[in-house]
């Protein structure tokens, strides 16, 4: 447990490929990473004494291997999540820098993800939250070894998240017509509103930030179950917008930190809702990884 490192990135793929050559009696191994966008070393209390919002994840840190000295293979989004799921890092993966709303490209197509090489191992496999690796024609997550996905394409402060009169964060419209009187504004967006996809289907638009952490586990615990039930192990890539702003909490805020403290016990208890699905589901035999990034 603790932020993204470089050393992992680049074992995770050795160790899932020496647990695939087990012998059949032990079984396949299932697999949850969960990855949480900007969080702190600080906002666990695992590591942070004064921190009391995180409850399940302490206990998975006493419960399970603690990493203190863990670094991410990038400091931002799309870099780090494309040396994550290729073990290889940007300069050999290409992937170097952000992608933006109106990227064409994403991570490239002869790149081999985790998801495709477990797929072929007989799992099922899924991909919940933020993409932020391409979402146009086949670098979307349905054609990169996913066989389910749910989430946004990119980060949550990238497009309009507004709903009629409240705009979080503010984005009028800029003029339709005058190149010129659109490059002068800097109070307007020209970005479509923040889709969520289900599959390749758009089923909500814009995003409700409100409510996505508890579709989010919604949707994380379907997928658990329905791979429990077909007998397949299973890989779960579940990529949370927290802590990433703007930050957005459906309940009255019980935190004595405010909202940004609300947010912790809203990722806390998302994950402690995956960890009792797959304590009930995953027969004993789930790897469970929660790691940090920065994006």
């Amino acid at each position: 447990m603790g932020t993204l490192s470089l050393l992992a990135v680049l074992v995770l793929p050795v160790v899932v490929a020496g647990l695939l050559a087990l012998p059949a009696a032990y079984g396949q191994p299932n697999f949850i990473v969960i990855l949480a966008d900007d969080v702190g070393w600080g906002d666990l209390g695992a590591n942070w004494a004064e921190t009391k919002e995180t409850p399940h994840l302490d206990e998975l840190a006493a419960q399970g291997m603690r990493f203190v000295d863990f670094h991410s293979a990038a400091s931002t989004c799309s870099p780090s999540r494309a040396s994550l799921l290729t073990g290889r890092l940007g300069a050999r993966n290409g992937v170097t820098h952000n992608f933006a709303i109106t990227s064409v490209g994403g991570l490239p197509l002869n790149e081999t993800t985790l998801a495709e090489v477990l797929r072929e191992a007989g799992y099922s496999t899924g991909a919940i939250g933020k993409w932020h690796l391409g979402h146009h024609g086949h670098h979307h997550p349905s054609f990169r070894g996913f066989d389910y996905y749910f989430g946004i394409p990119y980060s949550n402060d990238m497009g309009c998240t507004d709903t009629p009169g409240y705009n979080l964060p503010p984005c009028p419209s800029c003029p339709r017509h005058g190149v010129a009187a659109r490059k002068n504004r800097k109070d307007c967006y020209t970005e479509v509103a923040l889709p969520l996809f289900e599959n390749v289907t758009i089923v909500q638009q814009p995003v409700n930030l409100s409510s996505l952490a508890a579709l989010y586990a919604e949707e994380a615990s379907r997928f658990i179950q329905r791979a429990s039930d077909s007998g397949r192990p299973f890989f779960l890539y579940l990529a949370l917008a927290h802590m990433h702003v703007p930050l957005e909490v459906p309940l009255p805020d019980t935190s004595d930190r405010g909202i940004y403290g609300a947010s912790l016990s809203e990722m806390d208890a998302l994950v402690g809702q995956i960890k009792r699905v797959a304590d009930s589901h995953g027969k004993g035999n789930t790897l469970l990884w929660f790691a940090g990034t920065a994006g």
